[in-house]
């Protein structure tokens, strides 16, 4: 069987070329063409933080062709960037579940395939968080002309693979397009409103109901956990626990579990 031989069977991948040798059958060779261009592709996505279209607008600017003279397809630029067989390593049949390592030359190094998932995966979903609604948005308006909020996000890519995501909220300067206004950091927007928390009635705030109910509720499942009864808890030590989970509400995103924890 070619696979275990660390040949696989079928075309080759575009960036290698059939050895043209009848006794080869199943060896490929680089591409010396195209092989350049095919590891410029995971590279413009790893460290440029390129996307899939990107790359095939780039290629059609550079008239680009398959061996066989054809332009990719954008779907041919997807196949390439999670082609495995670049970097050595092959799975055959395709979802079996079996893998081999060839003995072709790889035109890229594992490390390189590897970040490059995490930079397209990382995209893919900015791609579709764009369209969300940021948190604070509708619930704030700019403290120098009154204008509504907008948001936006950001991406880092260091070199070592991770994805550092910011959010930044600034003014839309919809009343006044001078508004001096600077962007602001969604933590320090969160820490400033439990700030605000900090200094309001919890019954102005409109959620005491809700969030005693919450509280209880958390109480009653930590107690069942850990064996132990929910406490009896006098009006102050309520008022506090209110009010720190209210903070945590801005602060952790979603609920105040920990808040409320360090105090039992």
């Amino acid at each position: 069987m070619l696979a275990s031989l660390g040949l696989r069977p079928g075309g080759a991948p575009t960036g290698y070329i059939t050895s043209p040798l009848k006794n080869k059958r199943g060896y490929v060779e680089i591409d010396p063409e195209r092989a350049p261009i095919i590891r410029k592709i995971f590279e413009k996505v790893a460290y440029d933080g390129w996307s899939g279209l990107k790359v095939y607008e780039w290629l059609k600017s550079i008239n680009f062709t398959s061996v066989n003279g054809k332009p990719l397809a954008k779907s041919n630029v997807n196949d390439i960037l999670h082609r495995t067989f670049y970097y050595g390593a092959f799975e055959y049949p395709k979802k079996s579940g079996n893998w081999y390592k060839g003995i072709h030359t790889p035109i890229i190094t594992k490390a390189l395939f590897d970040i490059t998932q995490k930079r397209y995966i990382a995209y893919k979903i900015s791609k579709h968080e764009h369209v969300k609604e940021f948190p604070f948005v509708r619930l704030l308006k700019c403290g120098l002309c009154g204008s509504g909020i907008t948001a936006c996000e950001k991406f880092k890519y260091p070199q070592n693979g991770n994805v550092h995501r910011y959010v930044y909220y600034g003014c839309t300067k919809a009343h006044d397009p001078h508004c001096k206004a600077l962007y602001m950091k969604e933590e320090e927007i969160m820490q400033q409103l439990a700030e605000v928390v900090e200094s309001l009635d919890i019954d102005i705030l409109g959620m005491r109901e809700r969030l005693e109910s919450e509280i209880e509720r958390w109480y009653k499942i930590h107690g069942f956990l850990i064996g132990q009864p929910a406490p009896d808890r006098s009006l102050e030590r309520r008022e506090s626990d209110l009010r720190q989970y209210a903070k945590g509400t801005f602060l952790e995103g979603s609920t105040a579990k920990s808040a409320i924890s360090s105090g039992l």
